[in-house]
């Protein structure tokens, strides 16, 4: 490629443009050559592919933000599903440790009337059988202690559900596998056209069963 004298290139142009100055022309005629031409047309032709190269190259780099955007706000929405669930773990194992230590503190009221009550029962018994005496007064100072505890209540109820969950899991995909479905739902959609058989049965025992899962939720957070 030839090496181009920009400057001298550029005097030469302007001088040329203004040739009723008295400038020779023919010396702008010399300095422009086919093979300057064609060095500038190589060089602007190097530039332009420049450019879209680095066109594409921002473009790529704009999709690798864009997805890095997208997977940082996953990750954000993660930790904070996380910290919710930390907190309220937190907040749940909390008050089970309160009510848990209220039950471990609860005694009957001594000298109240559940305790006349339970002295009386023993009374009662002690010189026949004293056994049945005491354990109709442990009756009656168990039943006198009397502790809500609803975080443990609740606690409870969704453990059990979760286990309810675990087995309509499970029998939900054995109807399915049994009678060849998809899954589930297809084999509900399926019996209007079966009624009587057994995929009717085994569906609505299923659907007893969720049910029956709510229905511990629900007893539990009364």
């Amino acid at each position: 490629m030839s090496k181009i004298n920009y400057q001298a290139l550029r005097e030469a142009a302007e001088q040329a443009m203004h040739d009723d100055w008295g400038f020779d022309t023919d010396l702008f005629h010399e300095l422009v050559t086919p093979s300057i031409v064609q060095a500038l047309l190589d060089e602007r032709e190097a530039k332009s592919k420049l450019l879209a190269e680095l066109d594409a190259n921002l473009s790529e780099l704009e999709a690798v933000l864009s997805a890095m955007g997208e997977e940082l706000q996953k990750a954000t929405e993660s930790i904070e599903r996380a910290d919710a669930a930390a907190t309220l773990a937190h907040e749940t194992f909390s008050a089970l440790a309160a009510e848990n230590a209220i039950l471990k503190t609860a005694l009957p009221q001594p000298f109240g009337p559940e305790m006349m009550k339970a002295l009386d029962a023993y009374e009662k018994h002690q010189d026949e059988v004293p056994e049945a005496g005491m354990l109709n007064a442990f009756f009656i100072l168990r039943d006198s202690i009397c502790v809500e505890t609803p975080a443990t209540d609740a606690f409870l109820a969704e453990v059990r559900a979760q286990g309810g969950d675990a087995a309509i899991e499970a029998a939900k995909n054995l109807v399915a596998q049994e009678y060849e479905y998809k899954d589930f739902k297809a084999a509900q959609s399926d019996c209007c056209m079966f009624p009587g058989s057994d995929l009717v049965g085994k569906v609505e025992m299923t659907e007893w069963l969720v049910d029956f899962a709510a229905e511990l939720r629900k007893g539990g957070n009364q």
